[in-house]
């Protein structure tokens, strides 16, 4: 490739690529040199098997990338190919939203600047990835609640439990999409709370139907306390990360973290706290079960003028709808089923 063409953005290599150009330059995929190169060799453009834009950075044979996260958008890892019969190692970035493909373009062509200004490759990649992580977060909401962060967690330990079952569980998850339950499947609901304080058994309701069974079918309600701790391991960036590995669609999980507000995993404003587990209590919600539904309204609907309806219950009063650990293990399984 000449100088010239080197000074090509990023997202004209892909589009490139998807119309068949290319030069292997004796790897054993289709790629495009970029010109800029490092002390293990040509930073490269590649495709993934769905298209997805991709940026191959030569790593030397013990070369280690540390401090390189991913996230919702971004997939990081190390590919192993031949080069010309001999075994090469890349750092592999891939841009997981063909939505943010223009924004990823610009963290390339900005990294390759840095590289060809003296940084090295890794050096490059870290920094670059930082300071575009850093700009996003500046430009979204400063601030995110610690109950908020602590709803989430509730909901991305249950994530995660899914997916130890299954890769493809995290479908389950239908609150983020618009349902009014937590997690569903079929007409199995599950809804999850979070309580910071061990002593405190009161939950906030946000809506009429969220206690309000599926047709036919039944809802548990989950309840986690969890204790504020600055070192605690529940985060929501290592929660995310670890469903985010085990869910067979990554994109798609993304994007329900990012219809809740989290676009960004790792954002500080989402990780300003951590907490620990202390217990979890399972109910089955059902006739007598402390709460306000539609269907317990004498028309069957909120007076006229009234808006949306938010209450409080307290747990305390509702031992009697206590379930064991079997049936909340059953009720798992048929979430990820």
């Amino acid at each position: 490739m000449s100088n010239e063409a080197a000074k090509s953005s990023a997202v004209d290599g892909w589009s490139v690529l998807r119309t068949g150009g290319h030069h292997s330059g004796g790897l054993e995929i289709p790629t495009i040199p970029t010109g800029v190169r490092g002390k293990s060799g040509q930073v490269r453009l590649a495709v993934g098997p769905a298209g997805e834009a991709r940026v191959m950075i030569p790593l030397a044979e013990r070369e280690t990338p540390t401090g390189l996260h991913g996230g919702s958008a971004l997939g990081v890892d190390v590919s192993a190919f031949h080069y010309k019969g001999h075994p090469a190692r890349f750092l592999d970035l891939i841009c997981l939203s063909s939505d943010l493909e223009g924004v990823f373009g610009d963290v390339v062509d900005e990294m390759l600047d840095r590289i060809r200004a003296g940084q090295s490759c890794l050096d490059a990649a870290r920094s670059t990835i930082q300071d575009f992580r850093s700009l996003l977060t500046r430009g979204s909401a400063s601030h995110v609640d610690q109950r908020t962060v602590a709803g989430l967690i509730a909901e991305l330990l249950v994530v995660n439990r899914l997916l130890d079952r299954s890769a493809s569980a995290w479908r389950a998850w239908a609150g983020p999409a618009g349902d009014r339950h937590d997690f569903r499947v079929g007409n199995t609901s599950l809804e999850v709370k979070a309580t910071l304080r061990p002593g405190n058994s009161m939950v906030t309701i946000n809506s009429l139907d969220q206690l309000e069974a599926p047709t036919g079918g039944t809802l548990h309600l989950l309840r986690f306390v969890i204790e504020p701790v600055s070192s605690g391991q529940l985060s929501v960036s290592a929660l995310a990360r670890s469903a985010i590995a085990k869910s067979d669609d990554r994109e798609a999980l993304g994007t329900l973290l990012a219809a809740v507000g989290c676009e960004d995993v790792d954002a500080e404003r989402w990780n300003r706290h951590a907490f620990r587990m202390e217990s979890e209590h399972f109910y089955e919600v059902r006739d007598g079960f402390p709460r306000i539904t539609l269907s317990m309204l004498s028309d069957g609907g909120v007076p006229h003028g009234v808006d949306s309806v938010t209450y409080q219950i307290d747990l305390a009063t509702a031992q009697d709808f206590l379930c064991t650990p079997a049936r909340y293990d059953d009720l798992e399984a048929r979430l990820a089923s």
